[in-house]
C-alpha cells in the first residue's frame, strides 16, 4: 500500500478536522474530494495496483467521526438505515456475489476485465479493444465490493448527518454550488492551459489508475478527470442539482452561476455523455412545463423562455455569419451521432454493454459478481453483476430517493430542506440515466450516494432534537473536555 502526495495532504486535513472540526466539516471534505475523480490517495499494490480515491479515503474519517462522541445520534443512524434499506440489500448481495459468483461461473463465458489489458498479441486494433478472457475471480471483485460498501456507507452518513442537524439543506446547496463552479472552472482551465507548463498540474491530479477511452476527436474538456466522459457524467449531476436549486430559489446567487458554468462546460465538452444528460434533463423539463406549468415559478419560466430564445438567435446568427463554423458543427454532430457507432470508442462501448446481458443470461439471472467485467452501462452492469435481486433492489432505492408521489418533487415547497431534497432527487434520476450509457461498473458511486441519501433525509421527518442532538456536531476535542 502506497500513500500518494495527494493522500498525504488529505490525511493531515482529515485528522485536523476529525480532532478539531465538526461532522459537517468532514462531510464537506468528502463531498469536495469527489472533485478529484482522476486522483488516487492510496495505491494498493497488493491488489494489482488498484487505487483508493481521495473521497473514499476521507469517507473513513467521516464514518469514524459520525460514530465518535458528539457525532450523530443513534436515533438518526437508525433512521438512516431504515431510509436506505434497499441500498443496503443491494450492496450486501453485491458483496456476496463478488466473493462467490465469479468462482461458481468461472470459465463459462469470456469477459473484458474491469481494468487492465489482456496480455495477448492482437492482430488488429479492433481485436485489441474487443478482447476478452474466460471469467475468473480477480482482485477487481474485492475492489468493487469495497467501493460498493463505500457507496452504502456514504449514503448512510449523508442521510444521518443531514437529518441530525438543522439547515442541512442550506449546507448541501452551498457545497453543491461550490463543487459545480470548481468543476466547470477546472475543465475550462484544463483546455486553456493544455500544451503549457501548467498542464503538469493537471497530470499531478490525474495520478489514479483509471482506464481511458480513445475519443478520436480533437481537444476535449476533462479537467481533473481521466477522460471527457467521466468529467461530463459528474458535471451533469451537479448541473441538474444546481439548476433545480436555482429554480426553487435556494441560494440562487451561488446556484445560478454554478448551473450556468456547468451548462456551458457540458455544451462545449463534445462528449456524447454530456449531450445525453442535457437531452434527458431537457426532455424532463419540457414534460414538466407542458403538463404542470403552474407548478413552476412564473419568473423562472420567463427566464428559461428568454434563455432558450436567445440561444436560438445566437446560434442562428453564428451559422449565418460564420459558414466555416456551421461546417465544423455539422462535422461534430456527425461524429457524435452517425459516426459514433463506427468509431473504436463506440464499438468498444457497445461490446462492453452487451457483456452484461450475456452474463445475466449465462448466470440464469443471478449475475456473475461485481468487478467481474467492464461495462459501459449501469443498467447492464447491474444486471450482469448482481442479477435480478440487485436490479430490483437498486430500482426500489432510486424510487425511494426520488419519491415520485411527493408534492415537493414537482413544485417548490417553500421549505428549503425539502426543496434541496427534491433537487437532489432529480439529480439522482438524471444521473442514473446518464450512467446507463457510460458507467463501467455496477457501483453507482459516491456522488449518487450523497445525493440519494440527502434526498431521503431532507424530505423525511426531522431527527432527534434532544440534548443529544444539541451536543452533536461539536469538535471532538470540545466533546471530550465536556
Amino acid at each position: 500500500m502506497e500513500l500518494t502526495v495527494i493522500g498525504t495532504i488529505e490525511l493531515f486535513v482529515a485528522l485536523a478536522l476529525f480532532a478539531f472540526g465538526t461532522v459537517r466539516a468532514l462531510f464537506a471534505l468528502v463531498m469536495g474530494a469527489t472533485l478529484l475523480g482522476g486522483s488516487a490517495a492510496l495505491n494498493l499494490t497488493a491488489l494489482g495496483g488498484s487505487s483508493i480515491s481521495p473521497a473514499h479515503f476521507a469517507l473513513g474519517f467521516l464514518l469514524l467521526r459520525c460514530l465518535a462522541p458528539g457525532g450523530v445520534s443513534g436515533a438518526n443512524l437508525a433512521a438512516a438505515v431504515r431510509g436506505n434499506t434497499w441500498l443496503i440489500v443491494f450492496v450486501a448481495y453485491g458483496v456476496l456475489a463478488a466473493l462467490v459468483l465469479p468462482r461458481i461461473f468461472a470459465g463459462e463465458i469470456d469477459v473484458t476485465p474491469l481494468r487492465g489489458q489482456i496480455r495477448a498479441r492482437y492482430g488488429t486494433q479492433l481485436a485489441r479493444i474487443l478482447a476478452a478472457e474466460p471469467l475468473r475471480f480477480t482482485t477487481q471483485n474485492l475492489t468493487t465490493a469495497a467501493y460498493m460498501t463505500g457507496t452504502m456507507t456514504m449514503a448512510l452518513a449523508a442521510c444521518a448527518v443531514l437529518r441530525h442537524r438543522p439547515h442541512g439543506g442550506r449546507t448541501l446547496a452551498r457545497i453543491g454550488a461550490l463543487i459545480g463552479i470548481a468543476h466547470a472552472l477546472s475543465g475550462f482551465a484544463g483546455v486553456a492551459l493544455r500544451g503549457t507548463p501548467a498542464e503538469a498540474l493537471f497530470h499531478f491530479f490525474r495520478n489514479g489508475n483509471y482506464a481511458q477511452l480513445d475519443h478520436e476527436w480533437g481537444v476535449r474538456i476533462n479537467g481533473l478527470w481521466p477522460e471527457a466522459s467521466s468529467f461530463a457524467s459528474f458535471a451533469v449531476v451537479w448541473f441538474v442539482f444546481t439548476f433545480e436549486c436555482w429554480l426553487r430559489r435556494v441560494d440562487p446567487r451561488w446556484n445560478g452561476p454554478a448551473a450556468l458554468l456547468l451548462g456551458i462546460a457540458l455544451i462545449t465538452s463534445t462528449s456524447s455523455t454530456a449531450y445525453v444528460g442535457l437531452a434527458l434533463f431537457a426532455a424532463v423539463m419540457v414534460l414538466r412545463i407542458a403538463t404542470t406549468p403552474h407548478l413552476l415559478p412564473p419568473d423562472r419560466l420567463a427566464w428559461l423562455s428568454l434563455a432558450g430564445l436567445a440561444a436560438i438567435i445566437a446560434v442562428s446568427a453564428l451559422l449565418v455569419l460564420e459558414p466555416a463554423l456551421a461546417a465544423s458543427m455539422q462535422r461534430l454532430l456527425e461524429h457524435m451521432t452517425l459516426d459514433k457507432a463506427d468509431s473504436f470508442s463506440g464499438r468498444q462501448r457497445l461490446f462492453w454493454a452487451g457483456q452484461g446481458l450475456t452474463a445475466f443470461v449465462a448466470s440464469h439471472g443471478l449475475g456473475i459478481g461485481p468487478g467481474s467485467f467492464r461495462s459501459s452501462s449501469l443498467i447492464t452492469a447491474i444486471l450482469g453483476s448482481t442479477g435480478i435481486i440487485g436490479a430490483c433492489t437498486f430500482v426500489l432505492h432510486v424510487v425511494r430517493a426520488f419519491a415520485p408521489l411527493a408534492a415537493s418533487t414537482w413544485s417548490r415547497s417553500c421549505d428549503r430542506d425539502r426543496d434541496v431534497g427534491a433537487a437532489a432527487a432529480w439529480s439522482v434520476l438524471v444521473g442514473v440515466g446518464v450512467a446507463s450509457v457510460s458507467s463501467p461498473s455496477c457501483d453507482p458511486g459516491l456522488t449518487f450516494a450523497v445525493l440519494s441519501g440527502s434526498a431521503i433525509a431532507l424530505r423525511a421527518g426531522r431527527g432527534d432534537r434532544s440534548r443529544v442532538a444539541a451536543r452533536a456536531d461539536q469538535p471532538l476535542s470540545r466533546v471530550g473536555a465536556a
